[in-house]
C-alpha cells in the first residue's frame, strides 16, 4: 500500500512539470500559427488592393471616350467598312458537357 502511494506521489510530481511544459509548447505553436495567419491576411489584403487598382485602371483604359480619343489622335487608325472585319466568337467548353 505504501508502495502504491509512493508511486502515485511520484507520478503526480512528474506529471505537473510535464503538463506545464506541454501547455507552454502548445501556446508557442498557437502563437506561431497566429503570426503566420496574420501575415497571410496582410498578403491577401495587399493582393485585393492591387486587384482593385488593376480593375480601376482597366476600366479607365477601356472607356469608350478614351478609345475614341486614341483613334482621333492616331492618324494610322481608321474605321473599317462592315465587310472588312471578321468577328470570331470562341465559347469555352463547359466541364462535364457531352456535346
Amino acid at each position: 500500500m505504501i508502495r502504491m502511494k509512493k508511486f502515485l506521489f511520484f507520478l503526480v510530481i512528474i506529471s505537473v512539470p510535464l503538463l506545464l511544459f506541454m501547455n507552454a509548447r502548445q501556446s508557442f505553436k498557437y502563437e506561431r500559427l497566429e503570426t503566420e495567419i496574420d501575415s497571410y491576411e496582410l498578403e491577401q489584403k495587399e493582393w485585393l488592393e492591387e486587384n482593385k487598382k488593376m480593375l480601376s485602371t482597366y476600366s479607365v483604359f477601356s472607356s469608350p471616350a478614351r478609345v475614341q480619343k486614341i483613334t482621333e489622335d492616331n492618324s494610322d487608325l481608321h474605321i473599317s467598312a462592315p465587310g472588312q472585319s471578321i468577328i470570331i466568337n470562341i465559347k469555352p467548353e463547359m466541364e462535364g458537357s457531352s456535346e
